[in-house]
């Protein structure tokens, strides 16, 4: 009989237990918003009860968080520049011809003339242009109609002319004025500048003259 009391009062016990056990787990559960599964007296999960892990609570990253990439273009590396380092034009020819000078006009020849000439001795008298030359100097004298006659200096005086015979040429000035050519376009020569052209013995001869310009 005591043997019956004492196992009913263990299973009184056991119960209570159990009971308590119960009411602590399911406390725990609502204080964790978790579901917990009953437990029976034994320690063990009743049949049929799944017990479910809660989810990872390991945080993905929010889409759109991510850092978008620089936009194309957006950077960009300057090309080098260019080596602006140019070799000089090589430099002109600088070899040029002078101009001629002025009041040094090339010589042309004008009208030419033909007559006769002779000689004369200046006798160390000033001539018609009022120079005083020498018979070695190549001094030609005009005929007067040619030189002219008028009160002043004759615009002949000064003037060069290149006579020639016989293939020989000379150039004298005109610094006087002849009265005994045998025409106008006769002239008298200076001692030297006959002989230029001819012998003395001769007396007078056949020439070709022009001014020079």
């Amino acid at each position: 009989m005591r043997a019956k009391i004492a196992k009913i009062a263990a299973a009184a016990l056991l119960a209570v237990g159990s009971a308590a056990v119960i009411v602590a787990t399911a406390s725990a559960s609502e204080d964790a918003d978790t579901p917990v599964p009953a437990t029976s007296t034994s320690g063990q999960p009743e049949p049929g009860s799944t017990l479910t892990e809660s989810p990872s609570s390991t945080l993905a990253p929010e889409r759109g968080s991510t850092t978008a990439p620089p936009e194309p273009g957006s950077t960009t590396t300057a090309p080098p520049e260019q080596s602006r380092t140019t070799a000089p034009p090589p430099e002109p020819d600088q070899t040029t011809t002078p101009p001629p000078e002025q009041g040094k006009s090339p010589e042309q020849p004008s009208q030419s003339y033909s007559g006769a000439a002779s000689h004369f001795s200046s006798g160390g008298v000033p001539g018609a242009c009022g120079e005083v030359f020498t018979d070695s100097d190549f001094v030609v004298a005009l005929d007067y109609r040619m030189f002219g006659d008028g009160p002043s200096k004759s615009p002949q005086c000064g003037r060069k002319v290149v006579v020639t015979h016989n293939g020989k040429s000379i150039t004298a000035t005109v610094l006087d004025a002849s009265p005994t050519t045998s025409d106008a376009h006769g002239l008298d020569l200076t001692r030297a500048a006959y002989e230029a052209l001819g012998s003395l013995d001769q007396g007078t001869i056949d020439i070709t003259w022009h001014f020079v310009e």
